[in-house]
């Protein structure tokens, strides 16, 4: 039998296993104890993060991009930018300079008007900013120039100080140092700096891309002296073989090993952990893949699965990388004029943000089978949300959720797009993000009510926000 025969037939063999899964969905019981609460999530715990040369671009940062501001404030009103990055390594602030958006290979130039622009937007969207100041390639006396400028121009709406960025990354720091010690004397005398400058500033660190060990040192120097302990995440590099949608849905054993000392670290030292730089695959991320619907999937699980380890929040990376580029990863893009729109991570932010506030509540899941299913239970004044994720790829779900006690209606927000594959025809609760960056829900799906069960049906590649009312 030839090649392209079997082919064929595989293909036919692997389709009717799909359709048989769909039509057989995977049974799935939910319980939800509202007594139990195992944390709070955080208000500013929806971040995004920035290169610092994102600052230096013209028609962005600033309150008159009316469809950011709009973008941001559907998220939350009291989110977290982070801007740093490895350009903050490349960066010298020149007050009265020619503002210069550079990559990593050369220097960035930013000027008190951008930073007066900056805090026109972080005024209109009630965020703050946590800054990172440049260790790199930069002298103490700059660092001290800069912050003063950010701090005066910032306000209230800064909320701390990074000093470099992926400072246990070997051979970035060379000239400057080799190893934590190396960092951490560079740190104090920069942080000596700064405050005799500005003795109320805040720091926040150490920014570390992946060695543990720097942030366990750290926070046991630091821990009466930072406002966040902060880590990076990226599920594998843009050009390895691991940069799959599968992969990216997989659940990654590793990192919930991290998660756990992370938690354990921040526990021990009482100060809270940030994931402050987070996408899908590092180097702008993979065209097909983390600019697509699986994108949004991976998101609003993985936003979840830290405020599960008590983490503080995180910060999903956008906009142009280091090396001049708009990520494949970026959750908002925009034009040379600077007109935005929302890309499929987006959403996923999005119904993170509808659901992620208030208390995080215990939940049993119950699989009844094989199946990529993730679910997470909040409450917030009156209502009490279940979070569906569904991130297999073939296998429906039929959901029955337990009503807490008290709790008597039951409505469904779905987030869905035609494919997992899909770039765009994203839509929660039945709307897209408009071109002007409004999302208002759609009336959602109203959902029976016998005998204290809720049953929803969760489709492969989907999500379910399920909205229960008293």
């Amino acid at each position: 039998m030839s090649v392209k025969i079997l082919s064929t037939l595989g293909a036919l063999l692997l389709t009717g296993v799909q359709l048989l899964a769909q039509d057989h969905p995977v049974q799935v019981k939910i319980q939800v104890d509202p007594q139990a609460v195992v944390g709070r999530i955080s208000p500013d715990f929806i971040g995004l993060g920035y290169e610092t040369s994102a600052v230096a671009q013209s028609n962005y940062f600033s309150a008159a991009n009316t469809t950011l501001v709009r973008l941001y404030r559907n998220l939350s009103p009291h989110g977290l930018i982070r801007i740093g990055g490895n350009i903050s390594d490349h960066t010298r602030y020149e007050p009265d300079g020619v503002a210069t958006v550079q990559t990593e290979t050369n220097v960035t130039v930013i000027n008190r008007h951008n930073l007066e622009e900056l805090a026109g937007f972080v005024h209109a969207t009630g965020w703050r900013v946590m800054w990172g100041l440049n260790l790199g390639t930069g002298s103490r006396e700059a660092a001290v120039r800069e912050a003063q400028a950010v701090s005066e121009i910032l306000g209230d709406h800064l909320q701390s100080f990074e000093i470099g960025n992926e400072v246990d990354i070997r051979g970035r720091y060379t000239l400057r140092y080799h190893d934590f010690d190396g960092y951490y004397s560079n740190y104090l005398a920069y942080k000596a700096s700064i405050r005799a400058a500005l003795p109320s500033a805040n720091f926040s660190g150490p920014d570390s891309a992946n060695n543990l060990p720097f942030v366990l040192r750290f926070a046991t120097n630091e821990a009466k002296d930072i406002r966040l302990l902060t880590h990076h995440y990226y599920r594998t590099g843009a050009k390895t073989s691991g940069a799959t949608i599968e992969n990216l849905l997989k659940l990654d054993e590793d990192w919930c090993n991290r998660l756990l000392q992370l938690q354990a670290v921040s526990r021990e030292s009482g100060v809270p952990f940030r994931i402050n730089e987070v996408n899908s695959f590092y180097g702008g991320g993979k065209a097909g893949v983390s600019d697509t619907f699986a994108s949004a999937l991976w998101v609003l699980d993985y936003m979840y699965q830290i405020a599960s380890y008590g983490g503080d929040g995180v910060n999903m990376e956008t906009d142009i990388n280091q090396l001049g580029w708009i990520s494949h990863y970026s959750p908002i893009v925009h034009d040379q004029e600077g007109h935005c729109h929302a890309r499929p991570e987006y959403y996923g932010m999005l119904a993170f943000g509808l659901t992620g506030a208030g208390d995080l509540l215990k939940t049993t899941l119950d699989k009844g089978g094989a199946i990529n299913l993730t679910a997470y239970a909040t409450r917030n004044d009156s209502s009490l949300w279940v979070t569906l994720v569904n991130k297999d790829l073939s296998r429906d779900a039929e959901v029955a959720v337990a009503l807490a006690m008290g709790y008597t209606k039951a409505e469904a927000f779905r987030l869905e797009a035609p494919a997992i594959t899909s770039t765009n025809q994203v839509v929660l609760s039945g709307a897209e993000v408009s071109a002007n960056g409004q999302w208002t829900a759609q009336l959602p799906q109203s959902i029976a009510v016998k005998a204290g069960i809720a049953r929803v049906t969760v489709p492969h590649a989907s999500a379910v926000l399920l909205k229960m009312q008293r």
